[in-house]
């Protein structure tokens, strides 16, 4: 049994038992190994998922480069977020980086929650807005930081990162080379 409060982050206004009700029907609960693709480029990603164990990342190619866009651990959503709300083809792909638990919705579900149940609606919202803020504030942070306070902003948010995804994966997302991270590694 699924705890979507737990899942979706809700621990200050839970869900309703309507709510949570509607979420049982429709939601796709997947058990996959570690390397399995959720969205690849090229593709439309139909769903938003959310990690109720494991870990996932997106990442593109870039000169024939694979170059890790973001991390995401337990509870936190993800998708193709571009391909997700424009109904586009992804220029990224999803990919799953341990063995994991994902639960999953179509956006036309989500939407179709968002018309029947206020209260979900105002957490979509929230959702969203949270998503967009935090992505901000790192980004703009980001721009200005060394590759140490970038190491240590992401150890902030994932402090066990370094025990659960590959270091080429992070030395990637913060922009350094390995070599650079394992010197920022061995200093701590």
């Amino acid at each position: 049994m699924v705890n979507f409060n737990q899942l979706l982050n809700t621990s200050t206004t839970p869900f309703s038992k309507e709510i949570i009700e509607a979420l049982e029907k429709v939601a796709k609960i997947e058990t996959l190994p570690k390397g399995s693709l959720l969205v690849k480029e090229g593709q439309i990603a139909h769903r938003l998922y959310f990690l109720e164990k494991g870990t996932a990342r997106t990442y593109y190619y870039h000169n024939a480069k694979d170059i890790t866009s973001w991390i995401y651990k337990e509870n936190m959503p993800f998708t193709a977020w571009y391909s997700f709300l424009d109904k586009k083809s992804s220029f990224e792909n999803v990919e799953v980086l341990e063995a994991s638990t994902i639960i999953s919705f179509t956006k036309e579900d989500l939407e179709a929650l968002y018309r029947q149940h206020p209260s979900f609606n105002h957490y979509g919202r929230k959702m969203a807005e949270q998503q967009l803020s935090y992505l901000d504030a790192f980004y703009k942070g980001y721009l200005f930081m060394t590759a140490k306070e970038r190491y240590d902003l992401l150890l902030a948010t994932f402090p066990d990162v370094t025990q659960r995804v590959n270091l080429g994966h992070i030395a990637s997302l913060l922009g350094i080379s390995q070599e650079t991270l394992s010197r920022i590694r061995a200093k701590k």
